[in-house]
């Protein structure tokens, strides 16, 4: 892959991190609540799930692998039930801080990438000109790391800033209320994703 290929790939991969969505807010909640470490590790986890679904668009676009429809409503279906778990968990805690372990941060982090079936779209549309059939190893090592290092520096970053002591402070004044913003924010994609999935029985 030559420079101006990855600078394209690169590009796109920003772009889609960058973007908000569900796994901005397990960050920021990670980030407020646990501290910039925390925020960090939740990130690098986000990270993980995202190196696991470009490795399967990968598979998928190389013709090893074909992934049913019904296997991605599945998906579906499991990331509905996380976000409205999330959301119950946001809504209705009575502190305004909230006690989260490094483990269920880590949970967290994973899956709030992990079942969301849309990434997986995302790849492949995102690697279809990259993919070759003799790619080779160096190359497909280069489209799995480019995604994965810019989601995790920039979910880092992100939780880096957030816990600054003014930052959070700020923050954890009006953590009751940013939790349940958080929490009605989860609720409505949980409740748009089921609209689609149902849509499409």
């Amino acid at each position: 892959m030559n420079f101006n290929e990855w600078l394209a790939l690169a590009s796109v991969c920003l772009l889609g991190a960058v973007s908000p969505g569900p796994s901005l807010f397990v960050i920021l909640r990670a980030a407020i609540h646990g501290g910039r470490w925390l925020g960090v590790v939740t990130g690098i986890a986000h990270a993980l799930a995202v190196a696991i679904y470009a490795v399967g668009a990968i598979v998928v676009l190389s013709g090893v692998l074909a992934v049913g429809e019904g296997a991605l409503m599945a998906v579906q279906a499991v990331g509905i039930i996380w976000l409205l778990k999330l959301s119950w968990g946001l809504w209705h805690s009575r502190a305004g801080r909230m006690d989260i372990s490094t483990s269920a941060s880590i949970r967290d982090g994973f899956l709030i990438a992990f079942l969301n079936p849309k990434m997986l779209a995302f790849f492949l549309a995102v690697f279809s000109p990259f993919v070759t059939s003799d790619g080779g190893f160096q190359r497909n090592l280069v489209l799995v790391a480019t995604p994965a290092i810019i989601d995790g520096v920039w979910y880092s970053m992100a939780a880096v800033v957030l816990s600054t002591a003014a930052m959070r402070q700020a923050l954890l004044a009006r953590a009751v209320w940013l939790n349940r913003a958080m929490a009605v924010v989860l609720a409505s994609i949980a409740v748009m994703i089921s609209y689609r999935l149902l849509a499409n029985l």
